[in-house]
């Protein structure tokens, strides 16, 4: 799996790339060099298996951030999205301090005061006014013994080859 997605009005563009068990790179790269955005608090967020990941801020100079996540053994729909970007010289408070202690509690209470619901949350909440974006990856788990060998046991996501070997034997994942 290979896509490149323009995330929305923001000058980001989000690389996707799937590797074993499609254990899966999501990059992010701005290029602004006229600083014509304001482009200095993004960043990508990708959402996998109920763990939520936030990347460093996104780079103006066309240098990127990457998260990864997987292997997966069975089929998962992953959900990114790019944070931030877009704010007014006006705004206050700045939008830029996702993943602070008082980020979501500011950003709720100036929605409110300016009468829209704007809330920072998972994928899973219904607000118009954070779009996710999905990507299914196929998973996958080892068949026979010889395909947890050599490092094998690795690419299934297992924390050794006994755990892999175990998985063949009994179906049961441990990881």
């Amino acid at each position: 799996m290979a896509a490149s997605a323009f995330a929305g009005h923001n000058p980001a563009v989000v690389d996707i790339a799937g590797g074993a068990c499609e254990e899966t790179t999501f990059t992010a790269s701005i290029t602004d060099p006229d600083g014509g955005h304001k482009t200095a608090n993004m960043r990508l967020v990708v959402h996998a298996d109920g763990v939520t990941q936030v990347s460093d801020v996104i780079p103006t100079d066309g240098t990127d951030v990457s998260l990864t996540v997987g292997p997966f053994a069975t089929n998962t729909t992953v959900q990114w999205r790019v944070f931030g970007g877009g704010e007014r010289d006006y705004d206050s408070p700045h939008w830029n301090g996702y993943g602070d202690a008082n980020f979501s509690a500011d950003i709720t209470a100036y929605g409110a005061e300016h009468g829209f619901g704007f809330v920072v949350a998972g994928p899973d909440d219904p607000n118009p006014f954070t779009t996710w974006h999905e990507v299914d990856v196929e998973g996958c788990s080892p068949e026979t013994k010889d395909d947890c060998k050599n490092g094998g046991w690795a690419t299934y996501g297992f924390r050794n080859q006994g755990q892999c070997i175990r998985f063949v034997n009994t179906g049961q994942d441990s990881r």
